[in-house]
């Protein structure tokens, strides 16, 4: 004898498994790690003579060191973007001619600039490429690769920008005798701020910077220019603090002396953050956290002063410097402590 056998009671079960399955999975509480808003402190290794390059993560901590004079020119890297950056901390200048001839340009009464620390792209040597047309800027700028780090006829350049598009920048350059020419593509990466060209070996890309999205602040060596002063005391190397204005990353400044409305460090909490502009040019933390006595040629840390710094995700800190020396007292161990505002 047959027996039939209703399919539909056998799925059952299964399906009513299945089910079960996914109800629970439905159910499951995810626990958010608590939000850690604890006074936290971290201390940087920039070098005695300030020769290193620090990234730093508010939320990760030092993210990579790089030598200051590993590289010389940097490239913005979006695909819309034409600037060229100078690396002063090299201490690091540079003169467009009105020159377009690579072999014969006129090097004579060289009038020595150097980018602005605020690092915005139109406030660089180089500009923003483009002539009033719209056109590239094919005018050679003649590059002093600095003195400290360069002698004899290793130390100058001449370059020229041949074209640029969303994905690379095209250049040629040489020595100023015309020996060492060479032709060069510099690949655009948006996933960075710049990406960094040295003219060492003839011309090489350099890994130097972490991703633009990993990084708030670089503690590094630039040069800072008082326009007030005579122009053999008008451009100064200091060792501060620049922000990653290429994440969105904005700064405000809080001085007992000069902003009205100041109030203690421990005392600043969310609602006074409208009442204090931020900035998104990249110096707004800078060097006058510090100030040098030459009485006994130290640094002191510069008493009322700190900073908020917006992330990214527009999350708030709160940062205040309490040295610039490590337990043993050797300088450029910069020490900050830092909270999150809620």
């Amino acid at each position: 004898m047959k027996i039939k056998v209703n399919i539909f009671f056998l799925l059952l079960p299964i399906a009513a498994l299945l089910f079960t399955s996914c109800e629970k999975d439905n159910d499951k509480v995810i626990v958010l790690p608590p939000i850690d808003t604890t006074l936290q402190s971290m201390q940087v290794n920039i070098g005695v003579n300030y020769d290193t390059v620090v990234f730093v993560s508010l939320t990760s901590g030092v993210i990579k060191s790089s030598a200051v004079k590993d590289y010389d020119l940097a490239f913005d890297a979006s695909p819309e973007s034409k600037h060229i950056y100078l690396n002063t901390g090299k201490y690091m200048f540079a003169w467009r001619t009105q020159c377009t001839d690579m072999i014969n340009t006129d090097t004579t009464g060289l009038n020595w600039l150097t980018d602005s620390d605020n690092m915005l792209g139109d406030s660089t040597v180089f500009g923003s490429n483009t002539t009033s047309s719209g056109d590239v800027n094919q005018q050679i700028v003649i590059i002093d690769r600095g003195k400290f780090s360069h002698i004899g006829s290793d130390r100058y350049r001449k370059i020229q920008i041949v074209s640029i598009d969303s994905n690379t920048y095209t250049i040629r350059y040489s020595k100023l005798n015309n020996s060492d020419y060479h032709e060069f593509v510099v690949t655009k990466d948006n996933a960075y701020s710049q990406v960094y060209f040295s003219f060492n070996n003839g011309g090489q890309m350099v890994s130097f910077a972490p991703p633009k999205d990993q990084w708030d602040m670089m503690f590094t060596r630039y040069i800072h220019t008082y326009w007030d002063e005579p122009l053999q005391f008008r451009y100064y190397s200091v060792n501060g603090v620049l922000s990653n204005r290429w994440n969105n990353i904005t700064c405000a400044i809080l001085k007992k002396d000069s902003l009205p409305g100041y109030m203690p460090f421990e005392s600043f909490n969310h609602n006074d953050i409208s009442s204090y502009p931020f900035y998104s040019t990249g110096n707004i933390i800078g060097f006058e956290w510090k100030y040098f006595n030459f009485n006994d040629n130290k640094y002191y840390i510069t008493p009322d002063i700190y900073y908020i710094l917006k992330d990214k995700n527009d999350q708030y800190y709160k940062i205040k410097f309490y040295d610039f020396y490590n337990t043993t007292g050797v300088r450029g161990y910069p020490a900050f402590c830092y909270q999150r505002i809620l």
